[in-house]
């Protein structure tokens, strides 16, 4: 199909080399056919145009990955190969296990995974209720190559399409059998991970059936297992860091003169006073690093001419994804600091060592002035086992359609019309969870507490052992349960499209697309009836229901403006528009402008002009209201005493001490929602001088605009915000009367933007030798600036972030990304050596006040109290792999990743384990084989 084009030179050649991934060999489409090859060449769609064309360069930047460079190294999942390429920004993937939900997605540009659309096909792939497509679902066994569109084309293809498009192609016209074979785990012994695969495929001149099994299953790591994600902040001394919920338990109590009495279980049912940091949990090692996943895929496609100018297509997949998460066990936190009421803790409770009542409720303190506040009681239930949270994800999606010719006016006219329908159900099941109103009526009076209920022993000290403690299996059954949420997102749509050439003009045919698409999207959340209800130990969730429809029909123009002239080989001028009508917020119509000037044989110049648009998610829209508890530093600790300086901590006591780095923020999705708006330009050139065979050169300048972006405030902003200014979001925050955030709401809103700009550039060189045949593939992109525009929705004003160079709150903005690929062939013989480097950047380092901001922070403040900064230095990962082609049907790899076992930078910032697992690697040197068979 590609035989005159350089595309499909690139894609040979990697066939040939057994190319050295799938990042490092992305190839530039930059292709010029002349005339007479034009002619035997058919009429393609490349990603980025509905124009069929036989010249297939358009003034889209697309790059392009072959099936070879996925196989040759050591991944199993589409998503972490995408997620690698240095366009990418950081990307929620199996390595997140705390917030984590065994997706992996692809987040071109870094500015969201849900303004990156994902086609195959060049079909729409459902997206989860997120808006997001989970990537590990398409098995990289189907995939003939991966075509990477870096410009926005909502004006071509629709939402979502802001920072660019993925569009996976699978394989065509295959006959035959292939099966292959992975495994690989880390040094360390553990994480180890298996693919297994099998294809048929047949074809004739009428048609071709393809059939695909593929089967994955990846072991955990343990954060226990590293030294950086053994204990809650690395570098810091023990106990830093770690939860107020020992297994011991924390007791903090004030009598009603206002004493306080902050002490912890003794181990013999008694108490002693709680001792920072030591009397901390290190709740760290039993978390889960890399998560476990077992995807099971079956991937079915046919095509049939019913006549020389009619065929039929449907495409059939299933999968099913089995994926859990894991953390330390459930801690019980209950008091008047998380603003709970309901509970007293009896003073005939049998295991009590208070001989009084201790409790939420101020009636109780009232009626008896010997009783206690119970400000916060914090107990690790190690006896309840893992936090385990298992998701169950069934996906199936149908395409079906017929395409065709018709010839009029001695012309052809291309047309489909094409019917998709998705579904997408996940089941998850999660364990260690506590009922807290039977947490309450156990730690009640014994009187009230029959039947079932068994009092609740939270004394007498526990050793840090899962499954090992003083609370007995009839306390557990009481008060734990499992529980079982439901979620459902589902796709339709009908579209019909036609495309071919109008006239002929003096520089060439001008050549149109065109075509209309009816979508209908729906889905809902079921939680568990304990979290909806609100009375569940983890995260309360409210249910979530609710769908929209959209109708679009768009026209694409190809223009020729000059041809043959002196310094203009070929001018041409690329239209588009989309009108989209949204049955929730409206309409909107999007546009693009694109302009190729061809100088001569070896220079190519491109730029695009486009507007883009994405429409709100189903969780954007109608997620009901949900707790998280996000680590957080509320800046009036210490109240208005310790403060002076922030208004907005006027009134707040000086005995405030936050109790708990994580704090109750409520998020929640909002119906009134409208689209989003963005604007982006790209111009760049593309090189391939004839003088050096081989050569391809390709840069490529970008510049995206992003405005009345969906989001929430963000906690941390809401309340700096409001401490500093003592008005800005402060209606977002509630306090309690000793100054503690009891809820702090951050939900779903048009406001404020992103903007990002930088270059990218790829070197890819292709030369022989009488030692083999080389290819060197360099990549990279460069991001000058990166800016989220935060309105503050009380004041109506905006503040501009530069994250460029940045990192900090699972977001990590290097300005500099860069691949180089170095890939041999000789005889049967192939070797692959990927550089993937990672620039530097730095985060805001408060650890410990100053102590430890002097020790660990690479910038430590020289003021008392002032900001101080850590660098993340340049780093870089070292891949290689060994092929060897036994025969014509069996080929044998071996390869490394990570081979000179670098680690991840530390980060103070990060949610979790010390580095962010969304940039870098998980420690350890990671080993594998492939064995691939052809018949």
């Amino acid at each position: 199909m590609f035989t005159n084009s350089k595309l499909a030179k690139s894609v040979k050649l990697a066939c040939a080399f057994g190319a050295a991934s799938t990042i490092g060999f992305t190839g530039a489409v930059n292709a010029q056919e002349t005339e007479e090859a034009a002619d035997a060449v058919e009429k393609i769609e490349v990603t980025g145009s509905r124009i069929r064309r036989t010249d297939i360069e358009g003034a889209n930047p697309v790059t392009v990955m072959s099936r070879v460079d996925i196989e040759k190294f050591g991944i199993t999942s589409i998503g972490d190969v995408l997620q690698a390429i240095p366009s990418a920004g950081s990307a929620i993937n199996t390595n997140n296990n705390n917030g984590g939900n065994g997706t992996t997605t692809i987040n071109i540009r870094g500015i969201g995974s849900n303004r990156t659309l994902v086609l195959v096909n060049g079909k729409r792939w459902a997206p989860g209720l997120t808006g997001s497509v989970d990537l590990n679902n398409i098995p990289a066994s189907i995939i003939e190559r991966i075509e990477v569109l870096k410009d926005g084309a909502s004006a071509v293809y629709g939402s979502d399409a802001v920072a660019g498009v993925v569009n996976i192609i699978t394989r065509q016209d295959f006959e035959g059998v292939h099966a292959s074979g992975y495994i690989g785990q880390y040094d360390e012994g553990d994480g180890n991970k298996e693919q297994w695969d099998i294809g048929f495929g047949t074809s004739n001149d009428k048609g071709n059936v393809y059939f695909n099994i593929s089967y994955v299953e990846e072991e955990p790591t343990l954060a226990g297992d590293r030294e950086i994600s053994a204990v809650p902040t690395f570098g810091t001394p023990e106990g830093f860091g770690g939860s107020s919920a020992p297994p011991q338990g924390r007791f903090w109590t004030f009598d009603q003169a206002d004493n306080g009495f902050n002490e912890q279980g003794d181990g013999n049912g008694g108490l002693e006073p709680w001792v920072e940091p030591d009397s901390r949990f290190n709740f760290a090692p039993f978390n889960y690093l890399s998560t476990p996943q077992e995807r099971t895929n079956i991937y079915t496609q046919a095509r049939y001419e019913l006549t020389d100018n009619l065929s039929v297509n449907v495409t059939g997949f299933y999968g099913n994804r089995k994926s859990e998460q894991a953390l330390a066990p459930t801690p019980l936190f209950i008091g008047t600091a998380f603003g709970d009421t309901g509970f007293t803790l009896s003073a005939d409770n049998p295991f009590s060592p208070y001989d009084f009542d201790v409790t939420t409720d101020q009636d109780v303190l009232d009626a008896d002035p010997n009783a206690r506040e119970m400000f916060l009681f914090g107990r690790r239930m190690m006896e309840a086992g893992f936090r385990s949270f298992k998701q169950n994800v069934d996906q199936f999606q149908f395409n079906g359609g017929f395409e065709g010719v018709i010839e009029f006016a001695d012309r052809e006219f291309f047309w489909d019309a094409n019917y998709t329908y998705a579904d997408i159900t996940q089941n998850t099941s999660t364990d260690g969870l506590l009922n807290m109103d039977r947490v309450a009526q156990a730690i009640g009076d014994p009187a009230n507490c029959t039947g079932e209920c068994t009092p609740l022993n939270l004394f007498g000290g526990a050793p840090n052992v899962i499954g090992e403690g003083t609370i007995t299996q009839e306390m557990l059954d009481y008060i734990t349960f499992t529980a079982q949420d439901e979620l459902n997102s589902s796709l339709e749509s009908y579209s019909a499209n036609i495309s071919g050439e109008l006239l002929e003009l003096p520089a060439g045919y001008l050549a149109f697309a065109s075509g209309y698409e009816k979508r209908w999207q729906s889905g809902y959340d079921q939680p568990d009836a304990i979290i909806a209800a609100g009375i569940t130990s983890g995260n309360a969730r409210q249910p979530t229901s609710g769908a929209f429809s959209v109708e679009e029909v768009y026209l694409e123009l190809a223009v020729p403006l000059l041809s043959d002239m002196p310094g203009v080989e070929q001018l041409d001028l690329e239209l588009a528009t989309r009108y989209s009508d949204y049955s929730n917020f409206g309409d909107t119509t999007n546009s693009k402008i694109g302009l190729k000037w061809r100088i001569n044989d070896d220079l190519l110049v491109r730029g695009t002009w486009s507007e883009a648009f994405r429409a709100p998610s189903l969780d954007e829209l109608f997620s009901g209201n949900s707790d998280s508890f996000a680590p957080l530093t509320d800046p009036c600790n210490g109240g208005a005493a310790g403060n002076p300086e922030l208004p907005g901590c006027a009134g707040i006591p000086a005995s405030y001490e936050q109790p708990n780095t994580q704090i109750r923020t409520t998020v929640g999705g909002n119906a009134n929602l409208e689209a989003e708006e963005a604007e982006s330009f790209t111009y760049g050139f593309v090189y391939s001088p004839e003088a050096v065979e081989g050569l391809s050169i390709t840069f490529d300048i970008f510049d995206i605009e992003v405005d009345n972006a969906v989001s929430s405030v963000g906690a941390q902003t809401i309340l700096n915000a409001c401490a500093q200014t003592g008005v800005n979001l402060c209606s977002l925050i509630e306090r309690g009367a000793g100054g503690n955030v009891v809820d702090l709401f951050n939900g779903q809103v048009n406001l404020g933007g992103q903007t990002t700009s930088g270059f990218d550039y790829n070197v890819a060189y292709n030369f022989e030798t009488e030692y083999g045949d080389f290819r060197v593939n360099w990549d990279g992109t460069y991001v000058d600036e990166r800016t989220t525009i935060v309105v503050d929705p009380v004041t109506n004003t905006s503040t501009e972030f530069n994250d460029a160079g940045l990192a900090g709150d699972r977001d990590v903005v290097p300005r500099l990304r860069t691949n180089l690929a170095v890939t041999w062939a000789y005889d049967d013989w192939t070797a692959n050596w990927l550089v993937r480097f990672i620039g530097h950047t730095t985060e805001e380092c408060s650890i410990d006040g100053d102590t430890l901001d002097q020790q660990l922070c690479s910038d430590p403040s020289d003021e008392l109290g002032g900001d101080s900064f850590n660098e993340l230095e340049d780093m870089a990962y070292h891949d290689v792999s060994l092929g060897y082609a036994v025969n014509d049907n069996l080929r044998i790899t071996l390869g490394v990743n990570n081979l000179f076992d670098t680690d991840p930078e530390v980060s103070y910032s990060t949610f979790a384990n010390s580095f962010d697992p969304s940039m870098y690697e998980i420690p350890g040197q990671f080993f594998y084989s492939r064995v691939n068979l052809n018949f």
